[in-house]
C-alpha cells in the first residue's frame, strides 16, 4: 500500500473514531446542569455513561464477526444510522429513562465505529505500521477530546447542555456522509470469511479460551477504565464539593487528555532510542508511580482538585505507553479473525469501564475516597495481567 494511500485510510479512521469518542467527553461539564434538570442523583446522571457503554458491549459482537463475512463499509453505515438515531433522541430527550435510551442507541452504533475502525486499522497497516497508526491515532484523538469538555463547557453555559448532545449529532451526520460516499472496503472479498454460525461458535471460542489475550485485553481494558472512571467521578466532585466553577471544570479534564496526548506524541522517538522492551517496563512503572502519588494524595491532600489531577498524570501518561504496545500485540495474536477480535476487545474494554464507572457512581459519597479505592484495585489487577503476560512471552522465547 502507498503512503498516499495509508495517510487515506488513516484520515478516514479518525473521522470514523471523532464522533465516538467526544460523545463521552464532551457533556461531562454538563453534568450538574443535567442532574438539576432531570432532577436525579450524582449516581444516576452517571448513568450516561454506563448506559452507553452497556450499549457498546451489546453491539460489539455482532460488528465482527458480520465485518468479516460483508466487508466493514456496510455494517459501518449501520452503526453510523443507529447512532444518528441515539443522538437525534438525546437531543430531544425530556426525561431521564429517554436520555438513557438515546444513550443505549447511541452505544450500539459508537461500537460499531470502534470495532470497525479497529479492524480497518488493521486491515489496512501490518502489524509494525499499524503500531504506528494507533500511536497517530492516540495522539490526533486525545488532541480532539481535549478540545471536548471545552467546547462543551462554553456550549452548556451559553446554550445549556442540549447544545452538546446537537454538536454530537452533527459530528456523527458528517461522519456517515463521509463514509457513505468517501469510504473504500478495507477487507477484499478473497479475505471474508463465510458467514456460518458454527465457524462465528468457533471463532469466538478461540478467542475465549486465549490465555496471553485475555491478559492483555484486561490490562488494556482496566487502564482505560480508570482514565474514564477518574473523568467521570471528578467532574463532579470537584464543582459540586470543591468549589470548581463551571467553567475552569473543563481545564482539569483537558489536563488529563494532555498528559495522554503529550505520551503518544514521544512514545515513537522513544521507542527508537530504547525499543519496545524498555518502553513497555517505563510505561508500567510511570503507571504504577502515578497511583502511588494519586494514593498519596488522596489520603493527604484530598481537597485540593490541583494536586489530585497533577498527582495521577504520571499515570496518564504511562498509560498511553502500555496501552499503545500491548493493543497491536492483542489483535495480532489472531490475525485471521480480526473482526471478532476487535468487537470482543471492544465489548470488553467498554464493559469493564461500565462496570467501573458504576461501582464509583454508587460509592460516590463526595469524597475522592471511592474513586482512590476502586483505581487502586483495578490497577492491582492491571499490574497482575501485565507481569502474568510477560512471564508467559519469556517462556516461549526460552
Amino acid at each position: 500500500m502507498t503512503k498516499g494511500k495509508e495517510r487515506y485510510y488513516l484520515f478516514l479512521i479518525t473521522i470514523i473514531f471523532i464522533a465516538a469518542c467526544i460523545e463521552t467527553d464532551i457533556y461531562l461539564p454538563a453534568f450538574p446542569d443535567m442532574m438539576q434538570f432531570f432532577a436525579v442523583s450524582e449516581g444516576a446522571i452517571q448513568g450516561l455513561l454506563t448506559w452507553n457503554f452497556v450499549g457498546i458491549c451489546l453491539s460489539g459482537p455482532f460488528y465482527g464477526p458480520i465485518s468479516d463475512a460483508f466487508g466493514r463499509k456496510k455494517p459501518l453505515i449501520f452503526a453510523l444510522l443507529l447512532f444518528f438515531l441515539g443522538s437525534i433522541m438525546t437531543l430531544f430527550a425530556n426525561t431521564l429513562p429517554e436520555m438513557l435510551v438515546g444513550r443505549v442507541l447511541q452505544g450500539f452504533g459508537s461500537g460499531g465505529c470502534f470495532t470497525l475502525g479497529t479492524a480497518i486499522l488493521f486491515d489496512a497497516f501490518q502489524k509494525e505500521k499499524a503500531v504506528h497508526a494507533l500511536n497517530s491515532l492516540n495522539m490526533a484523538i486525545p488532541l480532539i477530546m481535549s478540545v471536548a469538555p471545552m467546547v462543551g463547557g462554553f456550549l452548556n453555559s451559553s446554550y445549556g447542555f442540549r447544545s452538546n448532545f446537537l454538536l454530537i449529532a452533527l459530528f456523527v451526520l458528517a461522519s456517515l456522509f463521509l463514509c457513505l460516499f468517501f469510504f473504500p472496503e478495507s477487507l477484499p472479498k478473497e479475505k471474508r470469511l463465510p458467514f456460518q454460525l458454527s465457524q462465528i461458535r468457533k471463532d469466538f471460542t478461540k478467542v475465549f479460551i486465549h490465555k496471553a489475550f485475555w491478559q492483555i485485553t484486561m490490562a488494556t481494558s482496566l487502564l482505560f477504565a480508570a482514565y474514564i472512571a477518574f473523568l467521570s467521578y471528578t467532574s463532579l466532585l470537584f464543582v459540586s464539593e470543591l468549589g470548581v466553577s463551571k467553567s475552569a471544570s473543563p481545564y482539569f479534564q483537558v489536563a488529563i487528555l494532555a498528559a495522554w496526548t503529550i505520551g503518544g506524541l514521544v512514545l515513537k522517538k522513544c521507542l527508537s532510542i530504547l525499543g519496545e522492551a524498555k518502553i513497555k517496563k517505563a510505561g508500567t512503572l510511570l503507571c504504577t508511580l502515578g497511583i502511588i502519588s494519586f494514593a498519596i494524595t488522596g489520603c493527604i491532600a484530598s481537597q485540593s482538585p490541583i494536586w489530585i489531577v497533577g498527582t495521577y498524570l504520571p499515570f496518564i501518561f504511562g498509560a498511553n505507553w502500555v496501552f499503545g504496545l500491548y493493543f497491536p500485540e492483542a489483535m495480532e495474536l489472531l490475525p485471521e479473525i480480526k473482526g471478532v477480535v476487535a468487537s470482543i476487545l471492544t465489548s470488553v474494554r467498554l464493559l469493564i469501564a461500565a462496570i467501573i464507572v458504576a461501582c464509583t457512581s454508587f460509592l460516590y459519597n463526595g469524597t475522592i475516597y471511592p474513586l482512590l479505592a476502586v483505581i487502586v484495585g483495578t490497577y492491582a489487577i492491571v499490574l497482575f495481567c501485565l507481569l502474568a503476560y510477560q512471564k508467559r512471552v519469556r517462556a516461549l522465547v526460552l
